[in-house]
This record gives C-alpha cells, structure tokens and sequence, in this order.
C-alpha cells in the first residue's frame, strides 16, 4: 500500500502543477480579452506580459508531464491533463497572435 502511494504522489504532483498552469492560461487570455474590450494599451500590455508568463507555466507543465510520461505508464487522469495542456498551449498561442500590436500605435 506505502509503493502505491508512494507511486502516486508524483502522478498527483505533476497533475496539479498542470492543472494550475492551464487555469493561469486562462486567466491570462481572459486578462488579455478585457484589455483588448477596453481599449486600454497599459492594461494590455500588463496582460501580454501575464501571457507570457502563462506560456512558460504552461511549456513547464508539459516538461514535467512528459519527463513523468517517460517514468511511468499513463493513466486516464494524466492523459486527459495532456490533452488539456495542449488545448491551453494553442490557445495561448491564438491568443498572442490575435493580439500583436504594431511597434508604433498612431
């Protein structure tokens, strides 16, 4: 019983590491909807930066799920936040391409 727990806190660990990056994905391109909404550069621009941030949260997750990937046979659970990772990936990616400014804003 110990080994299975023991088995399992990694799988957990790495679970909630994605899950927490995927709802910074979220807040982020919602962060960035608002400012775009408002027509407000400085907000805006704080939110790219929260994207930015949001892309790297994400691009760890995935390093850590693919390297736990590699130790341990996948499961359901870890499946589906794969999947979920890279849904929040594309989005975040949609997201900074629909909102790239030029360099100089007449």
């Amino acid at each position: 019983m110990t080994q299975t727990n023991q088995h399992q806190m990694p799988s957990r660990h790495v679970i909630d590491n994605a899950e927490k990056a995927i709802q910074v994905a979220k807040d982020a391109e919602m962060a960035v909807r608002h400012a775009q909404i408002e027509s407000n550069p400085h907000k805006l621009q704080a939110a790219m930066a929260e994207l930015e941030a949001a892309q790297h949260a994400v691009a760890k997750a995935q390093s850590q799920m693919n390297a736990h990937w590699d130790d341990n046979r996948p499961h359901q659970e870890l499946v589906q936040v794969q999947d979920d990772l890279n849904q929040a990936q594309q989005s975040l990616e949609i997201t900074a391409s629909n909102s790239m400014q030029p360099k100089q804003v007449r």
